[in-house]
Formats: C-alpha cells, structure tokens, sequence
C-alpha cells in the first residue's frame, strides 16, 4: 500500500494548463435537521480539479481535503496545482 501511495503522489512538477475544472463539494450522508452545506456537521469538505484532454477524457486530477468552503481555503488548490 505504501508504494502506490508513493507511485500516486504529486510531485508538482507539471502544473495544469489550459482547461482545468474546479469544484468544491462535501462528502458524507444525510443528516436530520441538515440540509446542504451547514457549516456544524460532520461532513467532509474537499476541493477537486480536472485537466480534460481535447476528447473530454480526464488528463490530470487532483483533490484535497479542505475545513471550509472560504477562498483561503480553497486558494491552496489553485497555486499548487494549476499553473
């Protein structure tokens, strides 16, 4: 397991380019009483970007976990990964 970890990690060395797609999401089930995005849940947040090829198939991804949807959180993305 540690060496395809290793294997699957980013070096961010080749920064996206061009087309990349941007969302933000929360992972997790329904909770009562919460609907959406509530801040006070135990839901995941994360954060992923997609580099398509010129057919629409995924050339690079990258994700990450993130504590809130602020645009310092979501900021890290950005000057990681995408050039």
């Amino acid at each position: 397991m540690l060496k395809v970890r290793e294997a699957m990690s980013s070096r961010g060395n080749n920064p996206m380019d061009g087309v990349v797609l941007v969302d933000e999401f929360v992972l997790g089930g329904r909770e009562e009483t919460k609907v959406g995005r509530s801040y006070n849940v135990k839901k995941k947040k994360a954060i992923t970007t997609l580099q398509p090829t010129e057919d629409g198939k995924a050339k690079r991804m990258y994700a990450m976990k993130i504590d809130d949807f602020t645009a310092q959180s979501l900021q890290y993305i950005f000057v990681n990964h995408i050039s």
